[in-house]
């Protein structure tokens, strides 16, 4: 059987994780329902699953918390022999000398570790977790010594903690950190809980991103990203020279696909909505499936006539459908 190409997977390796914080988009961390606890084994013969349909250029390990498998060395290793790039994305507090060292003789890309303020009490009041901002802060520090081209540090703004981002960077600057993705704070998850209070409106986000663009003019060798697709009407990039911005497609060849440890398929790993799994079906076909094509190529009424839309989409769309359970609604942050 010929494997279905496909440029980047976010493989969900878990749903558990030792941090509950309050910006997070996870759609099942609402503190609802106790989270299942890691199942390796499911995990492997998932992975191995996942692999022998499709081959992917760049796998991102996440979760929840992906450093609670015991076996991520192994499900790497194993996703390295069959081709593909390997992503960490971890919150840094489980990453020891050891594993670090691990990774990188695996032939780990990056490893991406939020930073959110270089106060500690801001850091640990988003997180939940006591004692994550040492831990969190020691990683970064570590892997941008072993691998300083592959240390990425994730700023999320919010309402709280947008007063310190320039601390942040120095900070992050101080310790080696050369690579930063930003991300305003996108609603969801846990972040549902708390949308009022971390949410902010034009000004306040242009405003944050302006002290990034201020540092990043001062920092030439550091290097910024956006990762969350923020509608163009909610933020005029043009001022922010200096960052570079990305914005979703909906063609599945192009982005960023979720997978879960038990096989379901989603439109990223902000979405809720299962496509399908990969134990009934070849992800080609959930990806080729003319209904899910029609799903996500639904255009917002908002947006319809709006001549930026080829390039914002509307922003998050995914958070549309966790916030209003439809794609065909524009990003609900346009709400604040």
């Amino acid at each position: 059987m010929a494997r279905t190409h496909l440029n980047n997977i976010v493989f969900e390796l878990t749903q558990a994780c030792n941090q509950c914080c309050r910006f997070c988009y996870n759609y099942w961390r609402d503190g609802s329902t106790p989270l299942p606890p890691p199942d390796p084994a499911q995990v492997r013969r998932t992975l191995r699953k996942l692999l022998s349909q499709a081959s992917v250029g760049t796998l991102s390990f996440s979760g929840g918390e992906p450093l609670l498998l015991r076996n991520i060395h192994d499900l790497a290793l194993h996703a390295r022999f069959r081709g593909s790039n390997v992503n960490i994305l971890t919150n840094g507090t489980m990453l020891t000398p050891e594993s670090l060292q691990n990774f990188i003789s695996i032939g780990i890309g990056a490893i991406q570790i939020p930073f959110l303020s270089y106060k500690p009490e801001v850091h640990e009041y988003l997180t939940g977790l006591p004692g994550s901002w040492a831990k969190a802060s020691d990683s970064l520090k570590r892997v941008a010594g072993k691998m300083p081209v592959g240390a990425f540090a994730v700023l999320v703004i919010t309402k709280v903690n947008a007063p310190d981002v320039t601390g942040t960077l120095e900070f992050l600057y101080d310790i080696g950190v050369r690579n930063v993705m930003v991300n305003r704070f996108n609603i969801g998850g846990m972040g549902l809980k708390h949308t009022e209070e971390l949410a902010f409106g034009r000004e306040a986000l242009a405003a944050a991103f302006a002290d990034v663009e201020d540092f990043a003019c001062a920092h030439p060798d550091m290097h910024f990203v956006s990762g969350v697709c923020t509608p163009l009407c909610m933020l005029d990039t043009a001022p922010y020279r200096h960052i570079r911005f990305t914005w979703c497609s909906t063609d599945f060849s192009l982005r960023p696909v979720a997978v879960s440890y038990t096989g379901e398929v989603r439109f990223c790993n902000h979405s809720p909505v299962v496509m399908g799994n990969i134990y009934n079906r070849p992800i080609g076909d959930i990806l080729l499936d003319p209904m899910n094509i029609s799903r996500y190529s639904v255009v917002p009424g908002r947006c319809r006539d709006c001549r930026m839309l080829s390039r914002c989409n509307g922003g998050c769309r995914a958070a549309s459908e966790q916030v209003f359970g439809s794609f065909g609604e524009a990003d609900p942050i346009l709400n604040y």
